[in-house]
């Protein structure tokens, strides 16, 4: 059995536009020989004439008419199909997941990192929020590809590459009035030890949270609960409604409401590094984006 093959429809909609085989074969750069031969193989294949050769121009019979239509619309969609599948086989087009702790706000400067690598890189980002925690196990079982995290965290990272991207200072979140820090312009670690906490470490993650924890060991004291906990961006609106504080990265001041204000901790350590993660076994183009990303934030 003689299979179609998408010349043979390429070859039949050149000699219908075209108006005859000679025209055709001289634009496909063919012998019409050959060009009658492969239309009389498109006709035995689907098991109808396509064309009228009582007369000497080309003609259509009733079937052709319709085949032509219809094979027209379809391989403009198909050629579409090809140049997309043949794109992402080329590294372009591709869809990178991302993740990001919710601790790590995705900013302007972030976006536009990312803007500007998927310009370059030809694909696209799909961003989600993940702890730190998750994003590992995430990147393992193939769920995200690149992962924003903010140490310490609790999975082993032998499995990663590592970048990292930034680091910040520590601040307090308090109310602003605050009755022990509306006057303050920084915050010792000790100074916090009778205040409650509107976020605690999460028992099996790490993080920020794990992190502020122990610092606050670290400084001699347990931090105190809150009566309302949250270990999301939320925690900001717990401490506009003066339900407690927080140890928060300096990016907050981009979200900050109107009743709260920063104060930065003066204890020494007291900071937080944002990592790119992605696994080591990754193919090329995350390990480009990656660099890229990392690149473009040192700069």
């Amino acid at each position: 059995m003689v299979m179609l093959t998408l010349k043979q429809f390429q070859y039949f909609i050149k000699i219908v536009e075209e108006g005859s085989f000679t025209a055709a074969s001289e634009k496909l750069f063919i012998a019409q020989s050959a060009l009658s031969r492969q239309m009389k193989l498109l006709e035995e294949e689907i098991g109808f004439q396509l064309f009228d050769r009582t007369d000497k121009r080309v003609k259509l019979t009733a079937a052709g008419e319709v085949f032509y239509k219809k094979i027209k619309d379809n391989l403009l969609y198909l050629n579409e199909i090809i140049d997309l599948a043949k794109s992402v086989s080329e590294g372009k087009n591709r869809q990178i997941k991302i993740a990001h702790s919710s601790s790590i706000v995705m900013d302007h400067k972030k976006v536009q990192i990312l803007k500007e690598v998927s310009l370059t890189q030809q694909l696209s980002f799909e961003i989600n929020t993940l702890s730190s925690e998750q994003q590992i196990l995430a990147l393992m079982n193939g769920e995200i590809d690149i992962g924003f995290i903010r140490p310490p965290v609790r999975h082993t990272l032998d499995e990663m590459s590592i970048l990292k991207l930034y680091e910040e200072p520590l601040m307090v979140a308090v109310h602003t009035e605050h009755a022990k820090f509306a006057k303050a312009e920084k915050v010792y670690l000790k100074d916090l030890k009778d205040e409650c906490f509107v976020t605690t470490a999460h028992a099996d993650r790490g993080g920020l949270s794990y992190l502020v924890a122990n610092l606050c060991l670290a400084a001699g004291f347990t931090s105190q609960k809150a009566p309302i906990l949250s270990r999301k961006v939320s925690q900001l609106q717990l401490v506009a409604a003066n339900l407690g504080i927080s140890i928060v990265p300096e990016e907050f001041k981009q979200i900050l409401p109107n009743q709260v204000k920063l104060l930065p901790l003066a204890d020494d350590l007291s900071f937080s590094e944002v990592f790119l993660v992605y696994r080591k076994d990754q193919d090329e183009m995350i390990q480009h984006c990656a660099e890229q990303i990392h690149q473009m934030f040192q700069s």
